[in-house]
């Protein structure tokens, strides 16, 4: 189990923050839908989910070419209810507003 330490320390970093929060909305998605949304290389993408998968605040899929990731489902209730609390008062706050916009344009359009 992750503790409260490395959990904030890992929200520190903004994609970090906006990847995560993309994933409190959806079950899951792909590394090219990040790509997308979050105008990044696929290279930055990948790093910074090294350090969410690591601290165990994601899991990941790979399905064909491309790698899925989704909120660990083993995260503690405690980690959960901090995680939905944070995510939930950046609905209104940019850049996360323009993120979701881009991901419902984006989910419309289809990926992968």
């Amino acid at each position: 189990m992750i503790n409260p330490t490395d959990f904030f320390k890992t929200l520190s970093d903004a994609t970090r923050l906006r990847c995560l929060f993309l994933l409190s909305r959806c079950e899951s998605l792909c590394v090219c839908d990040f790509m997308e949304i979050l105008t990044a290389p696929q290279s930055r993408i990948s790093r910074h989910f090294k350090y969410l998968r690591d601290a165990g605040l994601v899991v990941d899929e790979r399905r064909d070419q491309w790698v899925h990731y989704r909120i660990n489902p083993d995260l503690g209730p405690e980690l959960q209810q901090m995680l939905a609390a944070n995510m939930s008062h950046l609905d209104e706050q940019q850049p996360f507003v323009e993120d979701l916009q881009r991901l419902k344009v984006y989910q419309e359009k289809g990926c992968c």
